[in-house]
């Protein structure tokens, strides 16, 4: 499994897959063919029914610079393997194409470049699942972060790096309000559920605070703030939310915190390694559902969880979001995206309360199992579930309001 360094990816938002992964995209074809004066870029599946809402074709400029112009082909009738496909022309000085190249974004920011190698460099952790870390970790007398240290001891300092712009996205949401652009006539929830918390004198511990925490880092994420990939952008809030509360609302350390978001890292990369993060191959489940998962992990370690314990608080926050739908209403990172950020920020901290309690003995399925499960529901959701804005609470949006514009 790869890096913690490449797991956790800091970039614009509203969407890893949308925006990071596109973004990046471009630019390995300009490693490739820097000749590059302008593109034609062909967008299929998800990247072309709900792209403009996650501001694809932004990312897609800010990637060729202000002097290259791109010319969009938003298609949505050819059916492809991968929903988050690409398939990027570039045209030279004179005018002529340059070879053609097919990217397919598979979530967390992470691409694949058809016909390329993997880069095994990236690859520093052995084991291949959950159940073989664990019990490495055993074998060792290890706990999950000792693991991170043996394998991947420069991923440390780009956690720090990384909760440097977690609490950077938290501050930042909390300097606006009032209503989103566009069409949904949204309004901004972190600092009035914040300054609700305090009139209501709800104690310091409360979890109100994380969701309002998940909350701002989710409202600077579709504004094509800055935020880290968690392990996902559409679920960007939930794991800094968590992190931040238990270090301004619990009392714990920011060294402490750096060793939670290792342990997170692990969780995530089973997800990467073995499941889906991508919401347009999975629905949400896969997005904010592994967030979930990875906080109630990290939170329970953080609040001295053996690693049965933390096993267990990550499948109770996965497991009870099986088969959660991506039905983002006209393909915008809005609704219900930001709410559910806040909702999954507190129940990580209830799922790793609960595998506290009980011990961690969750004696039916273990965490591999349960990433099977999701990956196998994310097979058998219809594709109006995954990230195409035409299902669930965007078709019923437009049925209310009478929609019948572009997404």
């Amino acid at each position: 499994m790869e890096t913690l360094t490449e797991f956790y990816r800091i970039g614009r938002g509203p969407s890893s897959s949308h925006t990071i992964g596109p973004y990046r995209i471009i630019k390995e074809y300009l490693k490739l063919y820097p000749q590059t004066k302008n593109f034609k870029v062909h967008l299929y599946g998800s990247l072309a029914l709900t792209g403009r809402g996650h501001k694809t074709d932004v990312a897609l400029q800010e990637a060729a610079g202000e002097d290259r112009k791109i010319h969009i082909i938003w298609d949505i009738k050819k059916v492809v393997d991968h929903p988050n496909t690409m398939d990027v022309i570039g045209i030279d000085a004179e005018g002529k194409e340059l070879p053609l190249m097919t990217g397919i974004s598979v979530g967390g920011g992470a691409i694949e470049i058809v016909g390329a190698k993997h880069n095994h460099n990236l690859d520093v952790y052995p084991q291949k699942s959950f159940n073989e870390i664990r019990e490495y970790c055993k074998c060792n007398k290890f706990s999950l972060v000792d693991y991170v240290k043996q394998f991947d001891p420069e991923g440390f300092k780009h956690l720090k790096e990384v909760y440097r712009v977690m609490c950077n996205s938290i501050a930042e949401g909390f300097k606006r309000r009032g209503l989103f652009n566009g069409p949904i006539k949204l309004s901004r929830k972190a600092l009035d559920s914040l300054e609700r918390i305090k009139q209501h004198n709800l104690p310091k511990d409360s979890i109100y605070y994380a969701m309002s925490y998940a909350y701002a880092v989710a409202e600077v994420n579709v504004e094509h703030g800055v935020v880290v990939t968690a392990p996902t952008l559409g679920s960007a809030g939930i794991l800094p939310a968590v992190m931040y509360y238990c270090e301004h609302n619990l009392g714990l350390s920011e060294e402490k915190i750096i060793e939670g978001l290792a342990v997170a890292g692990v969780i995530g990369n089973c997800f990467k390694h073995n499941g889906v993060v991508a919401g347009a191959s999975g629905g949400c489940q896969a997005e904010q559902g592994s967030a979930c998962s990875m906080a109630a992990g990290a939170y329970a370690y953080l609040i001295g969880a053996n690693i049965d314990e933390i096993e267990t608080a990550a499948i109770i926050a996965l497991e009870h979001h099986l088969g959660l739908t991506c039905d983002p209403i006209l393909g915008h990172v809005y609704s219900p995206c930001i709410e559910r950020n806040a909702q999954l920020a507190m129940r990580a901290i209830l799922a790793g309360q609960h595998a506290i309690l009980i011990a961690g003995t969750h004696e039916i399925f273990d965490l591999d199992d349960i990433i099977e499960v999701q990956v196998e529901t994310g097979r058998d959701l219809k594709p109006s579930y995954c990230e195409t804005g035409l299902g669930g609470l965007s078709k019923k949006w437009k049925q209310k309001y009478n929609w019948t514009g572009e997404q």
